[in-house]
């Protein structure tokens, strides 16, 4: 829901903005890896303690899951488009040690110079630790968040996003084993042209309507003054994008009529709503206005938060092609070829929107029928055919 390709200015870059590689007229590093010792809860639940265990050392100590190093090599190398000799940053929160030690192995194979930290709520807080970081982040071409989606603190999460400077970013908060092995192993180049041709199809559109249940129809009109995002994970700019990738997403005008979210939908702070779950959203100028069926009370709770939380922030078409069924991962789900919404968040760095809300709703429809300007994009959840190329 927030990928890029970004310029310095923090605009997106819709070519993927190439740029040479290389730490040109940069002082280098006298050591290769970082020595800061890492929060003793961590090293008591995971590594051996010994006094002054490097974070380095103690993801080196995990062990090893060779299923978990493909997606890691793919995240770096391809996602990030990391090369030897350049500088990357690992934040870990701990319990998430399994995929960090992964991406630092992947590091360590590829020869980037490596900073690893691993975190814990209380330390995102200080206020020197959090400077330290910044001064890090800065000075990177790449960087990974690995964290639950609420185990560290929002400020802190966000920050570390929006650092300026020339770092690509991967943000990979919820990340999973399983999504190692799956979604992330992903091909970016082919998410990108497949994002790129959706652009073409629905970038100047007038009108968006799905199909998700016997009578449920919901008509979208895009905004023409905001921008439809390709969010391929190919970062070669300065920005950040979500891992696992794969998403096209704008911010629409209007939406109105109903909706099925048959593949699920994801509170913040709250359960997910599963498949088995048949609720009916319904929709008047461009916000929820209600809800029925199983836990439809959660639903209008939830979104009832904030000002804005139950406006559709984005429409979205998946395009991760290499996800071929729900697993009931939020941050995977909304990756597979289809169609979902977004209530509350607008990702305005991105889409150019004018309004955000701190809540975010994905909900996901398998087997939408989308049409755009009345002719087929979707049938049954399936991109048709020229689409896939």
């Amino acid at each position: 829901m927030l990928q890029p390709a970004m310029s310095s200015k923090g605009r997106p870059d819709p070519a993927g903005g190439a740029r040479p590689y290389g730490n040109e007229g940069r002082p280098k590093r006298s050591s290769k890896f970082d020595t800061q010792p890492i929060s003793s809860s961590f090293l008591r639940r995971r590594v051996p303690s010994s006094p002054g265990m490097s974070a380095h050392d103690a993801l080196l100590a995990v062990t090893d899951d060779p299923s978990l190093m493909p997606g890691a090599r793919n995240a770096l190398t391809k996602a990030l488009g990391l090369q030897p000799g350049q500088r990357f940053v690992l934040l870990a929160q701990a319990g998430y040690e399994d995929v960090a030690a992964a991406l630092l192995r992947a590091a360590v194979e590829l020869g980037v110079e490596t900073r690893s930290f691993v975190l814990d709520e209380e330390t995102c807080e200080r206020e020197l630790f959090v400077q330290r970081i910044v001064g890090e982040l800065a000075e990177a071409d790449g960087s990974a968040l690995v964290a639950s989606r609420n185990g560290l603190p929002r400020a802190f999460r966000r920050a570390v996003m929006e650092i300026q400077g020339q770092r690509r970013h991967a943000h990979m908060v919820g990340v999973t084993p399983s999504m190692m092995r799956q979604s992330i192993r992903a091909d970016h180049e082919e998410m990108h042209r497949l994002g790129e041709r959706l652009i073409a199809h629905v970038g100047s559109c007038r009108e968006i309507v799905v199909r998700s249940g016997v009578n449920e129809e919901l008509v979208l009109r895009p905004d023409p003054t905001l921008r439809w995002h390709n969010g391929s994970g190919l970062l070669r700019a300065p920005g950040f994008t979500n891992l696992p990738a794969g998403e096209v997403f704008a911010t629409p005008a209007s939406v109105e009529g109903t909706l099925v979210p048959d593949g699920g939908v994801w509170l913040p702070k709250g359960p997910a709503l599963g498949r088995s779950s048949r609720i009916t959203m319904r929709f008047e100028g461009g916000r929820l206005v209600g809800a029925d069926g199983p836990e439809s009370d959660d639903i209008m709770a939830a979104v009832g938060q904030e000002p804005d939380g139950a406006r559709v922030g984005q429409m979205c078409f998946g395009t991760n092609v290499g996800v071929l069924t729900p697993i009931g991962a939020m941050l995977q789900d909304s990756k597979i070829p289809g169609f979902h919404l977004i209530l509350g968040y607008t990702c305005p760095e991105l889409t150019g929107a004018t309004w955000n809300s701190g809540i975010l709703v994905p909900m996901l429809v398998r087997r939408a029928d989308v049409t755009v300007d009345g002719k087929p994009l979707l049938v049954r959840g399936r991109y048709a055919r020229e689409l896939l190329g």
